[in-house]
């Protein structure tokens, strides 16, 4: 099917990049906090991480510096990305912008995403949009029934934005670590697109152990024990072996988790 990479798809071995085998490393809870960026509005920045410098995460507490083509080539070998479905909790919300906390409390995450063609080249001017739910599962834009005190619906932006990617094909967010909702593992939805046209929509993973630490924090663990590992997810397959796992390590009192996306420019 036209713009559909499964994961039966010939996998490729590039010169550079990758997908990620973790090393889950993991800092202290905390809050993050939103003073650019907050309440739903775009800010229209587009400058890429190469670019940027610290104040590319400066309104989120617990992060660090801005990442660089460095941090994706030390991840090892990439693929060609699996699509994986959409779900139902997609909008185009047209919020161009690093920080899509919104204030929203959980654990902070700094997410690196670089996208690459097939022969492992990065790709610039590739639209990445990113949305997850917040630490008790819920997802903004909907009242979406994931538990009792659903503060989420229509008008609501947190946790959702897109960014450009520049020369070197990357894009960063300002985010938390996902909670989660019955019948899944914990995950956060991407979508590449080029010239307006979706060439790859899947899902980012986290080992389960990191998982499970900071979960059994504030504010995520009120929210009780999650019911899905990766290996019992029906849609996320062996996150590992499929490249949509991400690499993680301590940044300040947060995470940052990375991915490289293999993408083929005509699907």
């Amino acid at each position: 099917m036209p713009g559909m990479i499964t994961a039966d798809t010939t996998r490729r071995t590039f010169l550079a990049g990758g997908a990620a085998l973790v090393g889950a490393v993991l800092a202290g809870c905390t809050g993050s906090s939103s003073d650019d960026d907050g309440g739903g509005e775009a800010t229209g920045d587009s400058t890429t991480s190469t670019t940027a410098t610290e104040s590319t995460v400066a309104t989120q507490e617990g992060v660090g510096t801005a990442v660089t083509a460095a941090d994706f080539a030390s991840l090892g070998t990439c693929r060609l990305t699996p699509e994986q479905t959409e779900g139902p909790f997609y909008i185009d919300a047209g919020l161009e912008r690093r920080d899509i906390t919104e204030g929203r409390p959980g654990h902070s995450l700094q997410l690196g995403i670089q996208v690459v063609d097939a022969d492992c080249a990065p790709i610039s001017g590739a639209v990445v949009d990113v949305w997850h739910c917040d630490f008790d599962g819920d997802y903004s834009a909907f009242t979406d029934g994931s538990n009792g005190d659903d503060d989420a619906g229509p008008g609501t932006t947190f946790l959702r934005g897109s960014q450009v990617s520049g020369q070197d094909g990357i894009v960063e967010f300002a985010t938390n670590y996902p909670g989660w909702y019955t019948g899944r593992a914990v995950h956060i939805h991407t979508k590449v697109r080029l010239d307006d046209s979706a060439v790859l929509t899947t899902q980012l993973y986290f080992d389960d152990d990191l998982t499970d630490q900071i979960h059994a924090q504030d504010p995520y663990a009120a929210h009780g024990t999650r019911d899905t590992r990766n290996a019992d997810d029906s849609i996320a397959g062996d996150p590992a072996a499929n490249g949509n796992l991400l690499a993680t390590s301590a940044v300040g009192t947060g995470t940052r988790g990375l991915v490289v996306l293999g993408i083929d420019p005509d699907a």
